[in-house]
């Protein structure tokens, strides 16, 4: 017998043994799978990330609460392509939704970026004040490009790591930093301090660190050490530059083929679960940064003096963007969070 025919053969006895061992579907079963809408979400979180593992248990909240009509496709990693990208598949509807840094916000409602000006806000208290009080400004922006706001999340309090000491911003200068292509901050911030930065998309960077094409990066612990920069980046200046956030969001049209039941259980589990997302980010923060410590990292202390000319510099920052990303009267209602 040929080779093909014995493939064939064997594949039909596969096919056989599938149908006879499987259970037939119900007919309230066939319903509920021919009912089901599936929510095609992207992001550039890894697999086994924070992010990632509440995305799971959201995802079975979603399905239990809706009794299997409403649930997650989620596309981790970047496997869609930079936020940038995402956004544009979720406009001419190939995505649906999608969790995205300040970045792809900003690729909706611009404004979005005010509460990740460099010194602007200082800790997570005065983020999550901000946020709450700016909640229906921001959500109104949101809708009038044609999304949906599910819930806003934190990426952390990014860090100067480096190859060698940062102490205060005229050290730039020499440095090769790396950029997000599509960011509208820090190419600002590298223009005040007199750096050149390398502009390259998320997956580029780990390999421009290792040949050293990049030799610093203005990012929050967690992903330092999730992405592996943290492993050649050896020094880290122990003053946080900027809280990074993001959101997830759903196009306007998704949102509006769902039903209102389904629109009402997907607000109420968004809510919860990045209220869950955003206490997990925290408390992996400061174990992201407990174990950049112990593998032997030198952490530059700041000095006040040397605090102030980073402050210097946000504010030089923030003069500049007015108008870019948002206007004064926006940049002072956030500031007054941060005094």
């Amino acid at each position: 017998m040929k080779i093909h025919q014995k493939l064939a053969l064997i594949l039909l006895a596969a096919f056989a043994l599938f149908a006879i061992d499987a259970s037939p579907m119900s007919a309230q079963e066939a319903e509920a799978a021919a009912t089901t809408r599936t929510i095609s979400l992207a992001t550039l979180a890894p697999p086994g990330s924070t992010w990632m593992r509440v995305f799971d248990a959201w995802n079975r909240e979603l399905r239990r609460r809706s009794e299997r009509g409403l649930q997650f496709r989620i596309y981790g990693g970047g496997v869609q392509g930079d936020e940038a990208e995402v956004i544009r598949k979720i406009r001419s509807g190939r995505l649906d939704a999608a969790s995205v840094t300040a970045v792809g916000l900003a690729q909706i409602h611009r404004p979005a970026l005010v509460f990740q000006m460099p010194g602007i806000l200082r800790n997570y208290e005065q983020l999550d004040r901000a946020r709450e009080a700016l909640a229906p400004d921001m959500d109104a922006g949101f809708t009038s490009a044609g999304f949906k706001m599910l819930g806003w999340a934190d990426v952390g309090q990014s860090r100067v790591f480096s190859t060698a000491p940062v102490r205060v911003p005229a050290d730039m200068a020499t440095r090769h930093p790396w950029v997000w292509r599509d960011d509208l901050v820090l190419p600002t911030f590298y223009q005040v301090v007199r750096s050149n930065p390398v502009p390259l998309q998320v997956p580029e960077v780990l390999g421009a660190i290792q040949t050293g094409r990049v030799d610093t990066a203005i990012t929050p612990p967690v992903p330092c050490v999730a992405l592996q920069w943290c492993s050649r980046l050896t020094h880290m200046t122990d003053m946080p530059m900027t809280i990074v956030l993001g959101g997830t969001v759903i196009g306007g049209r998704q949102w509006a083929e769902l039903t209102p039941d389904q629109q009402t259980i997907l607000s109420e589990t968004a809510t919860q679960f990045h209220q869950l997302a955003r206490r997990n980010l925290r408390r992996d923060e400061q174990q992201a940064l407990t174990e950049i410590r112990s593998r032997g990292a030198t952490v530059i202390e700041v000095t006040q003096a040397q605090q102030q000319e980073w402050l210097n510099a946000g504010a030089q920052i923030r003069t500049r963007l007015v108008g870019q990303i948002a206007d004064q009267a926006l940049v002072d209602r956030v500031a007054a969070f941060g005094r």
